[in-house]
């Protein structure tokens, strides 16, 4: 009998982060399957609590990517910087995190400005503006918890054989036997998180590529916003809803519980 996987979880916080809905996520997903495949992976907390394999993990931030494959690829010299960075933490600093991450290329160096400006930054937003250029203000803490090595290395065993992509959602081809489990950003709420944005023409291409999906003879399970556009888009499919918190926003009127939508084709 193998051993049970070390417990790991997200190494960053995320706008939409399912941490509030994880327990629900993971009786919705189906017991077995060919190829675990995640193209919004953010966080990552489904994977992370299933740890399944094998696994595709992809996300159009391709910093984001980088830092999984360098915590995969390199996890020691990933946490010898950012304990470097931790000791060295102050709001000069913090700014000065932000032009480095612009232009750092080496992937730990990449992973561990990563972490350390999403640990500080004000709620844990990732923001960029046309260039590319990170720009979210220092956040208001007191001791954040930059460095935390025993979930760093929980997150490096996790990741280890895992394939990893930087690339839009669509461009993961589905087989049959996948399980796909897909969290856009939200239609009608925060969609920043790369300079390309997330319109509603992109939520009409999500929708056709969860018909390619089902036509492979793959499973998916989607969350989105409770709207009109949505269930009209997957009005052929098994809606639910749920209540989930939302505890990261850039206006505290709309932090809180709030009703949104698991959508599957199982």
């Amino acid at each position: 009998m193998s051993n049970p996987p070390r417990p790991a979880k997200p190494f960053v916080k995320w706008v939409g982060g399912k941490r509030s809905i994880l327990d629900t996520l993971v009786d919705r997903a189906p017991q077995s399957y060919q190829r675990y495949v995640e193209p919004f992976v953010g966080g990552g907390a489904l994977f992370f609590r299933l740890q399944p394999a094998p696994a595709l993990l992809a996300d159009i931030n391709e910093r984001l990517i980088t830092t999984y494959q360098a915590l995969r690829d390199d996890v020691d010299q990933v946490i010898a910087l950012l304990t470097q960075h931790a000791a060295a933490h102050s709001a000069d600093y913090y700014y000065q995190a932000r032009v480095e991450l612009s232009a750092a290329t080496d992937p730990a160096q990449v992973a561990a400005w990563f972490i350390y400006l999403n640990k500080t930054c004000y709620n844990g937003l990732y923001r960029v503006n046309r260039r590319g250029g990170f720009n979210v203000p220092l956040g208001d803490y007191t001791d954040p918890p930059i460095l935390d090595e025993p979930n760093l290395r929980a997150a490096a065993t996790a990741l280890q054989g895992v394939e990893l992509t930087h690339g839009a959602f669509d461009a993961v081809e589905p087989r049959t036997g996948d399980f796909c489990y897909l969290d856009p950003p939200y239609h009608q709420t925060y969609a920043g998180y790369s300079a390309a944005m997330f319109g509603e023409a992109e939520h009409v291409r999500l929708a056709a590529y969860c018909d390619r999906i089902d036509t492979a003879g793959g499973r998916f399970l989607l969350s989105n916003s409770d709207t009109p556009l949505v269930r009209e888009l997957y009005a052929t499919y098994t809606i639910e809803v749920v209540s989930a918190g939302r505890s990261v926003s850039r206006e505290a009127s709309q932090r809180g519980r709030a009703d949104e939508l698991l959508i599957r084709n199982y």
